[in-house]
């Protein structure tokens, strides 16, 4: 990986929970409010569900297992939060279907989404048999895909409410021997886009309110088990290089914060929108959200020579 490939910030990148998103500024703020979050038994959908349970929000968590969501369970319940573990695979239609209405039945209608579960295989695909290449495609961009075609039908009926979609900088770059993840990342990036959208034919934007957001440099056990033997062998190991190393700084709690802030509403200026949690979420506001859009901020898009342009 080149660092020359990638431009650096003048404005600089927050690493930890500020201002508007901390734990003390949005205290109670989600009181009342049923959250769901997939992929929950570690890593930052546990900081995620754990920062919405501080946040004042009853909380279903969702993994494969429930026992490996015990640790997640009572660090919510920590903050008094209500919570309840269910064992989902989010890319089985049925088994989402059976899951979220059990929630609903056990805890209320939900008003949250968090769609953070995901898979990474990092081989290239000329080296990847083609069913666990597709698994990532599965989990990352058919799982989400399901949560919402699931939920999106009772948030209409209700009038409102808020999902996030974990997506990554990874949407957004060229990154070898990860195909598999970087094309489910944009697939939902450019899917958060589109819903936006979708829900103003229905005259409930912003009142359902959507965003992609990039978790910042966590390094995880996703990230940090590398690449297959036999593909270090080939291409050499990523995680030596002193670049790649530098990438993961950020706690998941600054993810966590977000999403607590952002499920509150009063991001919705930034809703359909591509976020990274280590902006500063107030100079996208002020900027507003008519100029976001006008400019194409914040969105996956094509830049064409001078004169050219994106037209139909």
């Amino acid at each position: 990986m080149d660092p020359n490939e990638f431009g650096t910030s003048t404005i600089p990148l927050q690493h930890a929970p500020y201002g508007p998103i901390t734990a003390e500024a949005l205290k109670d703020k989600n009181a009342g409010k049923v959250a769901v979050v997939t992929g929950a038994a570690q890593g930052i959908g546990a900081a995620i569900a754990e920062s919405l349970a501080k946040s004042g929000a009853t909380v279903a968590i969702l993994d494969l297992s429930v026992d490996k969501q015990k640790a997640t369970q009572q660090a919510c319940e920590s903050h008094g939060a209500k919570v309840k573990a269910y064992a989902c695979d989010v890319s089985n239609q049925d088994a989402v279907v059976t899951t979220f209405d059990g929630i609903e039945n056990d805890l209320g209608p939900i008003d949250i989404l968090v769609n953070n579960a995901g898979i990474l295989i990092q081989r290239p695909l000329i080296m990847s048999d083609f069913d666990s290449f597709w698994r990532q495609i599965e989990v990352n961009f058919k799982g989400p895909l399901l949560t919402m075609h699931t939920l999106l039908p009772r948030m209409r009926d209700r009038g409102h409410g808020c999902i996030i979609n974990i997506a990554s900088r990874s949407a957004t770059v060229d990154v070898p021997m990860t195909l598999g993840y970087v094309t489910s990342k944009a697939a939902l990036t450019r899917a958060t886009h589109t819903l936006q959208r979708e829900m103003a034919l229905d005259g409930l934007d912003p009142a359902i309110h959507l965003y992609a957001l990039h978790p910042g440099g966590v390094l995880t056990s996703m990230g940090a088990s590398g690449a297959p033997k036999d593909v270090q062998e080939k291409y050499g190991n990523s995680k030596d290089e002193e670049f790649f190393k530098s990438l993961f700084k950020d706690p998941p709690v600054l993810c966590g914060q977000t999403c607590a802030w952002l499920a509150t509403g009063e991001g919705k200026d930034l809703r359909g929108l591509y976020i990274d949690c280590r902006q500063d979420v107030t100079r996208l506001l002020e900027m507003g959200r008519e100029a976001l859009l006008k400019e194409k901020r914040n969105v996956l898009t094509v830049n064409f020579l001078d004169g050219y342009e994106n037209e139909p």
